[in-house]
C-alpha cells in the first residue's frame, strides 16, 4: 500500500518543485523578449521572457512529473511560485490553479482574492479569473456570492477578476440561462465605471454570451444605451451580424453625438 501512494504523490517538496519549475522557465526564456514585454505591460516585476505556450509547457511537465498533487500541495506550490515578484513564476501559479481548478474547494476563493488583490497587471487577472474562478463558479455556484463581492470592490483589478470569473458561465450555451440574470444585475452599475479594463472586461464577458443568446445580450444593451460605453459596446458585439451591430452602433452615436465613446 505504502509503495502505491508513493507512486502517485510529488517526491519532492512545494519548494524544490518551484525551483524546478523556476529553472525550467529560465531555460525557455527568449533572449530580447523580457524587456519589451514588460514595456508592453508597464509591468514593475521582473520579466524573464517566457512566451505563454511554453509556460504552459512547463507547467504541464511539471504536472506530469507529480501526477498525486492534492489540493493542500496544489495551494502551496502555488503560493510559492506566486511570491517572487517575478511575471512568469506568477503566470505559472495561476496556470497551475487552472490545470487543476478540480481540486479546489469554495472556501478557496479567499486565496484567490488575496492574488487579485497582489495582481499588478491584466495579464494576471485574466490568466486567473475566466478559468479558475470561472471554473469554480460551474461546479460550485455557490461561490457567485464571492464573485459578485469582488466586482463591487473599488480595487480594479479585484473589480475585473469579478466581472471575468462570469466567461465560462456566458459562453456556455446550456450555462448561459442560469446566470445571466446574476451577470446582467452585477454589470449594470459598472457601466459607469471610468476605468478601461473594468469596461473592456464587461464587453468582453458579454461578447461570450452574444456569440449564442444574440437577442437576448443586444436587447439588454439596447434599453442601456445611455449610459454604456462605446468601449463595452464594442467589444461585447463583435459576433453581432452585421446590420444589427451598425442599428445598435448608429443608435449609440445618436445618442452620445457623432464622436466615440471610451
Amino acid at each position: 500500500m505504502a509503495r502505491q501512494q508513493d507512486a502517485v504523490r510529488p517526491a519532492e517538496p512545494a519548494a524544490v518543485l518551484a525551483g524546478r519549475l523556476r529553472a525550467a522557465l529560465e531555460d525557455s526564456a527568449v533572449p530580447g523578449r523580457a524587456e519589451a514585454e514588460r514595456a508592453y505591460l508597464k509591468s514593475e516585476l521582473q520579466h524573464l521572457g517566457v512566451p505563454v505556450p511554453a509556460m504552459r509547457a512547463v507547467v504541464r511537465n511539471a504536472l506530469r512529473a507529480a501526477p498525486g498533487l492534492d489540493r493542500a500541495e496544489l495551494l502551496e506550490l502555488a503560493a510559492e511560485l506566486w511570491a517572487p515578484p517575478v511575471h512568469e513564476s506568477r503566470s505559472c501559479a495561476l496556470l497551475l490553479l487552472e490545470y487543476r481548478a478540480e481540486l479546489l474547494r469554495a472556501e478557496d476563493t479567499a486565496f484567490l482574492e488575496r492574488l487579485l488583490r497582489e495582481c499588478a497587471t491584466w495579464a494576471h487577472v485574466d490568466l486567473l479569473a475566466p478559468k479558475v474562478a470561472g471554473a469554480l463558479l460551474l461546479r460550485l455556484p455557490e461561490t457567485a456570492a464571492d464573485f459578485q463581492r469582488w466586482s463591487r470592490d473599488e480595487e480594479q483589478w479585484v473589480r475585473r477578476g469579478g466581472v471575468l470569473s462570469y466567461v465560462l458561465a456566458l459562453r456556455e450555451p446550456a450555462e448561459f440561462p442560469h446566470h445571466f440574470d446574476a451577470f446582467a444585475a452585477l454589470a449594470d452599475p459598472l457601466l459607469a465605471d471610468p476605468r478601461f479594463f473594468v469596461r473592456k472586461a464587461v464587453g468582453w464577458t458579454l461578447r461570450e454570451g452574444v456569440k449564442h443568446h444574440p437577442a437576448e445580450v443586444t436587447g439588454w444593451l439596447g434599453r442601456r444605451l445611455d449610459r454604456v460605453s462605446g468601449l463595452t459596446l464594442r467589444e461585447a458585439i463583435r459576433p453581432v451580424d452585421e446590420q444589427a451591430a451598425t442599428r445598435l452602433l448608429a443608435a449609440h452615436r445618436e445618442l452620445h453625438g457623432r464622436r466615440p465613446q471610451g
